[in-house]
């Protein structure tokens, strides 16, 4: 944690070594920096996101206290004028948004059905760690020499999530918003969420902790998100040939010659797809970005 060690110098000035700590977070600040490798190339219509582990154990490890490791991504326009993001994070609520593209590395446990009838409680994922027993969700990256079998032996396996055994990355696609032409994308590491605070607060009714907590949380920048990586790039649109005001008849233009043409003869820059001659596919990709603009 980069967080808690300068909290407790304010908390308790006279019971920590100041210098200490902040030697600390230095440390903590370096190793997860070098935690992971991020990558980021276009195909297509499509942004492929990389994450690769570079840790001895998942990204990210650790009990479950609301930590948790994400993507975000921003799409500029030529003005350089935010047009979509997935992923955001307002660090004045502390919310991370959940959105249909977002990709959060974290893992869920929570109390099976049968537990729960036992309890009298709600199944599902919960904070409640001592009564856990069930993941609903792993997606943790695997480290280096990951293997499904060895990892089930224990009971650290994927849960509704897939990583061929040797996988320690993961990929993400993100769909390029029109006018899109950069991107910015950030990998973060945050150690305490909001959901975990607020589930102590709310859950201690016997004493004024949960509140004394929340508000330790709540006035000290509530914990946030560490940078580990950050990558940004030009975006291309592709079939925008003449790289002036998307893709139009102009575009269709130069593209209509190549039409049927076999690479090893002469395919230009019509040749969308990669593979293969100037054919229906690569049609379909001019078309589906036509007029699409900048």
């Amino acid at each position: 944690s980069t967080w808690l060690p300068g909290l407790l110098s304010t908390t308790n000035p006279n019971d920590v070594n100041d210098a200490a700590m902040q030697a600390g977070i230095a440390r903590a600040r370096y190793m997860l920096q070098n935690a992971a490798d991020l990558a980021v190339v276009q195909e297509g219509l499509n942004l492929k996101v990389t994450v690769t582990n570079n840790c001895g154990h998942k990204l990210p490890t650790g009990y479950p206290e609301g930590r948790r490791v994400w993507i975000n991504v921003k799409f500029f326009d030529d003005t350089n004028s935010l047009i979509l993001e997935s992923g955001a994070y307002d660090p004045n609520t502390g919310v991370l948004s959940h959105d249909s593209q977002a990709k959060i590395y974290h893992i869920e446990p929570g109390i099976d059905p049968c537990l729960a009838s036992v309890l009298g409680m709600e199944s599902g994922p919960s904070l409640h760690f001592v009564l856990n027993n069930k993941i609903y969700l792993d997606n943790r990256i695997p480290p280096r020499g990951f293997t499904n079998a060895a990892y089930a032996a224990f009971g650290g396996a994927p849960v509704d999530y897939n990583y061929p055994d040797g996988q320690y990355w993961d990929d993400t696609y993100y769909n390029i918003p029109a006018g899109a032409n950069s991107t910015e994308v950030t990998l973060y590491y945050q150690s305490t969420s909001k959901e975990f605070i607020e589930f102590l607060r709310d859950e201690n009714t016997t004493t004024n902790d949960g509140n004394d907590i929340y508000n330790l949380w709540n006035n000290n920048g509530k914990c946030p998100p560490e940078l580990m990586q950050s990558v940004e790039t030009s975006l291309q649109i592709p079939g925008n040939f003449d790289g002036q005001n998307g893709v139009d008849f102009i575009d269709f233009a130069i593209f209509a010659p190549y039409w049927g043409n076999n690479c090893a003869i002469e395919c230009g820059p019509a040749n969308l797809d990669g593979i293969g001659g100037i054919d229906a596919a690569d049609l379909a990709i001019l078309v589906e970005t036509w007029l699409w603009g900048r």
